[in-house]
């Protein structure tokens, strides 16, 4: 975690977005934003829709109620196509900037009010931190 003049930043590296544990540990740590450079290959995406990468980079976002910012390789390079999937989420998960699909090398700018991210209720009853129950969580750290 580094804190800034802006807020609270927490590092996460591609393939840690695979586990929601990372995140979580991130936003009970202070995290506003999660920094998170990333090197998707290219897979099969549907018509309509974003990269799965992407998707899950908007369900941490929302899970956790931070900012996501991914910065994902693009183009071609030694054989392997990458997504080019960089984004800037919210914390309710919509992105406030998005790549465009095969765009090239893309710079994306977004207002992130990161104070926001502090605030973790869903509605007047519902805290994702508040409303854990850690002591039910036991089999996630058991080999």
């Amino acid at each position: 975690m580094v804190e800034t003049n802006l807020g609270r930043i927490g590092i996460l590296i591609c393939y840690d977005l695979e586990f929601p544990e990372w995140t979580r540990i991130a936003a009970l740590a202070g995290a506003d934003l999660l920094c998170v450079p990333t090197n998707w290959p290219v897979s099969l995406v549907p018509g309509g829709e974003r990269p799965i990468e992407v998707v899950r980079a908007q369900a941490s976002a929302s899970v956790d109620r931070v900012f996501v910012a991914a910065c994902d390789r693009v183009g071609l390079e030694r054989g392997t196509d990458w997504v080019g999937g960089s984004a800037i989420i919210g914390p309710d998960g919509y992105p406030l900037a998005l790549a465009e699909p095969g765009g090239g090398p893309q710079t994306l700018l977004a207002h992130c009010q990161l104070v926001r991210a502090r605030d973790k209720a869903t509605s007047a009853v519902n805290d994702v931190v508040a409303d854990r129950h850690p002591e039910l969580y036991g089999r996630l750290s058991n080999d």
